[in-house]
């Protein structure tokens, strides 16, 4: 059966898939190589391996649908982003992203404690450390202030410039994700894709 849904209802369609995959295959390999019966329980035990083998049948094949289905998925939307640029995208805000964080960190890291280079001379030798108890002294260390007021500013236009370009980028990867993809769908994985009416 054909599907027409967004390109971001067909990711969740796959993790829906993946989900359901994952549960068969354990289940599937738990009845297969595991399944045990106690010596003194003999009775029954031919009926309940067929019928454990029969729903090991079932989940075999479904995991096959699924895994299949998952992966025509995966290749129609990894085409249909490379057609809208969503990699690209993705990429840019990444890196918009990651410059932004550097300049946040540099801003958040300034300290009034800090001094300027020019201004070193000027600190009291007094502040350089107590004696310790086995009579030697702590060593003074003075964080320097390297970055001065305006590239202190410079760094806030930066962040605020590369926050917004990233929030426009995956603005715009959310748009294009919008884009409608028409796919089949087995009929045995319509509803455990969420799908069924």
């Amino acid at each position: 059966m054909k599907h027409t849904l967004t390109l971001t209802r067909w990711h969740k369609v796959a993790e829906r898939i993946n989900t359901a995959v994952k549960e068969r295959e354990a289940r599937a390999l738990a009845a297969l190589t595991a399944t045990t019966v106690s010596p003194w329980n003999k009775e029954g035990v031919e009926t309940k391996a067929e019928d454990i083998a029969r729903r090991a049948k079932a989940d075999l094949a479904l995991i096959e649908a699924g895994t299949g289905a998952v992966a025509r998925i995966r290749a129609a939307l990894g085409e249909r982003n490379t057609g809208l640029g969503i990699g690209e995208r993705l990429a840019e805000a990444d890196a918009a992203n990651r410059r932004a964080k550097l300049y946040r960190d540099l801003l958040d890291k300034q300290r009034a404690d800090m001094v300027r280079p020019a201004d070193v001379r000027h600190v009291p030798v007094a502040i350089a450390g107590d004696d310790s108890l086995w009579g030697r002294r702590a060593a003074a260390a003075i964080t320097l202030a390297i970055a001065d007021k305006a590239w202190l500013d410079e760094l806030h236009l930066k962040l605020a410039r590369e926050q917004a370009r990233a929030h426009a980028l995956l603005d715009a990867v959310a748009d294009a994700n919008r884009e409608k993809l028409e796919l089949e769908l087995a009929d045995e994985l319509v509803e455990i894709a969420g799908l069924a009416a």
